[in-house]
């Protein structure tokens, strides 16, 4: 009799051990300049953990950082104060490399939903990333411009006082030049409206191609700007630019404009297409009045479906436990395609990026579309 109490004393606590919440922090810019992409990043979030089975075991902290790098600070702040498991965000370079210099400090889990810059899963063993880095990114952009479109001399628009464009820009650049082409670059900062300083130092200059690495806070005023000073070249954007902000700002000086981001339903392959094309009928019904579903949707879903795994893996909710289950991590089936962190320093192994193109307005009617071109594996 004894033994069957102390065998029922030990399911009861062994039942409060897995039952216990594992608190994430969600730092994100849902206002500001980065609203629109932070938002869709939340909801991509917020509809992966109403997946999930065991969604009671997950509870969301979230903190809006309003696009302000000592908000983003702040945020991370408060999440060691509140003694979160993980923090999931920000979305930008800028956003989060600060955050993760504060949770690695705390020996907090940082991931990054889409925070490209190499250096920020350089911070320590706790920040990871769900994106692919800007070397990658930069790389097959400029490929892109210098075999498929001819170009030969590319004008390079950066945000000077931003990590992400400003290392992005210098990654375009450099193997631009190294295929044997030339650029010429134009720093502006953030929330500048008026180009036409910078539009008057390139004016007759010899281009085949502009490249953006900025965001569409300003994207939506340069670009009617260059067009409507007589440039008519192919202009290339970034994954910044997946951001209904520009054809919506910038309107038909979008039409034609192509960008890299991350890959979704159109550009993955295989089961990974299918995963994702399931999530965005289950998103569609989860956010009935959602005007973006796109990479950085897939992006936040992942990142919780990744520490959940882990959490799930570990058994466990203490951070020296989930740590190595996720940096053990290894084909996980992810909507945004396969997930490895093994061996990693905290990039996913393999990522796809995707090349798009604005269509303002769309064919069917509507005043914009994004038409998927093709998608490009970092293993490829």
């Amino acid at each position: 009799m004894k033994r069957i109490a102390l065998v029922l004393v030990i399911l009861i606590l062994a039942g409060g051990a897995l039952a216990q919440t594992a608190r994430i922090g969600v730092n994100l810019e849902l206002s500001g300049r980065f609203a629109t992409i932070g938002t869709s990043t939340l909801q991509g979030i917020e509809t992966a953990l109403a997946q999930m089975p065991d969604s009671q075991r997950f509870e969301l902290s979230i903190c809006d950082n309003a696009t302000l790098v000592e908000n983003s600070v702040a945020c991370a702040n408060r999440f060691v104060d509140e003694g979160v498991l993980a923090v999931l965000g920000p979305i930008s370079t800028s956003m989060a490399i600060p955050a993760a210099e504060v949770l690695q400090a705390a020996g907090i889990i940082k991931l990054s939903t889409s925070s490209t810059n190499p250096a920020t899963t350089q911070i320590g063993e706790y920040v990871f990333r769900m994106a692919y880095t800007d070397d990658f990114q930069g790389t097959v952009a400029a490929r892109y411009a210098y075999d498929d479109l001819g170009a030969r001399e590319a004008i390079v628009f950066r945000q000077q006082d931003d990590d992400y464009s400003f290392g992005l820009a210098g990654f375009f650049a450099e193997e631009f030049e190294n295929l044997g082409g030339s650029t010429i670059v134009v720093d502006f900062v953030a929330n500048t409206v008026d180009f036409s300083a910078q539009i008057s130092d390139v004016l007759g200059l010899p281009a085949d191609v502009i490249y953006y690495s900025g965001f569409c806070a300003e994207g939506a005023a340069l670009m009617p700007s260059l067009r409507a000073a007589g440039f008519t070249q192919q202009i290339l954007g970034a994954d910044a630019s997946d951001d209904s902000q520009c054809p919506e700002g910038g309107g038909d000086a979008f039409d034609g404009y192509i960008f890299t981001g991350f890959g979704g339903p159109e550009v993955l392959t295989g089961e990974a297409a299918e995963r994702a094309a399931e999530f965005e009928s289950f998103f569609r019904v989860q956010n009935p009045g959602a005007t973006d579903f796109n990479g950085f949707t897939l992006a936040g879903a992942d990142s919780m479906n990744v520490i959940a795994q882990a959490v799930r893996n570990a058994d466990s909710v203490d951070v020296a436990d989930v740590l190595p289950a996720l940096q053990s991590i290894e084909g996980y089936a992810g909507v945004s395609g396969d997930i490895t962190f093994a061996g990693t320093d905290g990039t996913p192994a393999d990522r796809t990026i995707g090349f798009f193109q604005y269509q303002v307005p769309a064919p069917d009617g509507t005043a914009w579309s994004s038409i998927p071109l093709f998608g490009i594996g970092t293993g490829d």
